[in-house]
């Protein structure tokens, strides 16, 4: 019998066609995805870190030889450009060239830039460094298909205001994202940064443009012609006199159809005055944004948010974000949760002359939202629970327990007597909330839970409560705040974490684990003093009632 014959040919990763070998970079670079949560990289209180993949690239390209010419053959490795550092610019341009041999590839762009008194010389970017971002990037403008620019600086603000002011227009352009905020120290700081009015960008060509984030950065509102056919909006960190004009607010929405969701942080249409250019429209004038499935709501004050939800009507909406904090946000949440609406709220009906009013709800379909995350909310218990009550469809809930109050966690727990005025209490079908009814839990659909601060004893009973009431099949998905700087200030939540809860099977057939997973929710900040210097923020000093204009 013939001996097999072995083929002298390599075996192996280097064995591997060059086309194979190329969709493994081109995967390996797009794991970590950085717009799968969002098209905006930049968020209003938090600082931008990349992702640990983004330098994938770099990496299969320094292997070997033979990698090396696949990977930089390859444009689409080469069209994310993030400046950060000094050292990011001269990078750029190589990936400039590396992108430019089809010349098909389109570019996001990322400018990170920080305050002068923060600023390391060669180690992060400010004035003397954002000028060379500009030139690098400016001449491909055409090419830009994200830009994220972050400024913190007086000057840097200049510059960027000099070439998006004069670069002409970005045709595939999808996503602007536009940061502006810092510490003004003084008020005559603050003046000398904000007495411009704002300019006109791009030669106000973005045909493209479905994403806009503007934090503590406004437009010429009136002149910008592009704020249209939107599909995710977010204003952040906007004094009142720099705010859209409700005339130019509600533009945006009815001409954003396609709208999927809209996030206000400390922003909003401008309060309406004596002026009858900022006259808000009646609430019958309600816009309907049919599309919109993401909702987050950030540090507003409760009466204008109660008359903006009056002017809306979002049924398609799955997600609500709520940090709302230091006020009370009772008659929000009453008023997203009630069945009927009373006085100005009511709408005449128009089919028919005799029939009864028609009830308008600002968000009808609330008992079939999904995911619901708190990070901070001042309310009753009694609104808290009538919320809960309504989320029938509930999948997700994130709370930071912290922050809402351990009275809110024995709400959603139902123990007795977190209520006052309990039998008061009446579902939309009028039936009282008693001891009875605690036997059904609220959010029955609930899939996954993220809670944080709550001792590990509160987590297990729930555990154990939840397991006992559920019906149907599907066991719930714990996540709860931990790290390993916390271990031994909760030794209950230690061991959850470490190995799970022990709970009795469904039918009493021996016993299951139910495993708990973590998240890391950060260090808690320290409150600093500092005696004899007073630092104004820009709400602070906006309320000496500094009369300016702000722009980027």
């Amino acid at each position: 019998m013939a001996r097999p014959r072995f083929s002298n040919h390599p075996t192996g990763v280097h064995s591997l066609p060059v086309e194979l070998l190329t969709r493994i970079f081109v995967l390996g670079a797009g794991f970590d995805y950085p717009y799968s949560l969002s098209p905006f990289l930049l968020k209003p209180d938090q600082d931008y870190h990349p992702s640990p993949c983004s330098n994938f690239q770099i990496l299969v390209s320094h292997v070997c030889s033979h990698w090396r010419r696949i990977a930089l053959r390859t444009s689409s490795l080469w069209t994310t450009l993030h400046f950060r550092e000094p050292s990011h610019i001269s990078r750029a341009q190589a990936y400039l060239i590396r992108c430019m041999t089809t010349g098909t590839h389109l570019l996001d762009i990322l400018v990170d830039t920080v305050a002068q008194e923060d600023h390391l010389p060669g180690v992060t970017l400010c004035k003397d460094e954002i000028r060379d971002v500009f030139e690098v990037i400016i001449p491909h403008v055409k090419r830009w298909r994200a830009f994220h620019l972050k400024i913190r600086d007086n000057e840097c603000k200049g510059q960027a205001r000099h070439y998006l002011g004069s670069c002409g227009p970005a045709p595939r352009l999808e996503t602007l994202q536009l940061y502006h905020f810092e510490d003004y120290q003084t008020p005559q700081n603050l003046y000398l940064a904000t007495y411009r009015p704002p300019v006109i960008v791009f030669d106000n060509s973005l045909p493209h443009l479905k994403n806009v984030s503007l934090i503590g950065v406004n437009l010429p509102w009136a002149k910008s012609p592009y704020l249209k056919n939107l599909h995710n909006l977010e204003l952040a960190l906007h004094s009142d006199n720099i705010r859209p004009p409700y005339e130019s607010w509600e533009r945006m929405l009815r001409m954003s159809p396609d709208l999927q969701s809209l996030c206000l942080h400390y922003s909003g249409p401008r309060a309406g005055t004596g002026d009858p250019s900022l006259k808000w429209s009646s609430t019958e004038e309600v816009v309907l944004m049919k599309d919109l499935q993401h909702l987050s709501l950030t540090d507003l004050d409760p009466d204008y948010l109660c008359n903006l939800m009056r002017r809306v009507s979002l049924p398609a909406l799955t997600k609500i974000s709520l940090d709302l904090p230091e006020q009370d946000f009772t008659p929000f949440i009453e008023l997203i949760t009630s069945s009927t609406l009373r006085g100005d709220d009511t709408l005449s009906c128009s089919d028919t002359l005799s029939g009864p009013p028609l009830c308008r709800c600002a968000i009808p379909s609330l008992p079939k939202l999904e995911v619901l995350i708190i990070g901070a909310l001042e309310c009753s218990p009694e609104s808290w629970y009538g919320l809960l009550q309504t989320l029938e469809g509930l999948r997700v809930l994130e709370a930071d327990f912290s922050r809402v109050g351990r009275r809110f966690w024995d709400v959603l727990v139902g123990k007795r007597g977190s209520i006052s005025g309990i039998c008061r209490v009446r579902d939309e079908r009028g039936r009282d909330y008693s001891e009875k009814d605690q036997s059904s839990p609220l959010l029955p659909h609930l899939q996954t839970f993220k809670v944080s601060g709550i001792t590990g004893v509160s987590i297990i009973s729930e555990i154990l409560r939840r397991r006992g009431l559920a019906t149907s099949g599907d066991d719930l998905r714990w996540v709860v705040g931990w790290n390993e700087r916390r271990r031994g200030k909760d030794l209950v939540l230690d061991e959850l974490v470490d190995v799970g809860c022990r709970v009795e099977s469904r039918g009493g057939q021996g016993w299951n684990i139910v495993q708990v997973e973590t998240f890391d929710e950060g260090e808690e900040e320290e409150e600093e003093e500092e005696e004899g210097e007073e630092c104004l923020s820009q709400e602070s000093i906006v309320n000496e009632k500094v009369d300016v204009e702000e722009g980027l």
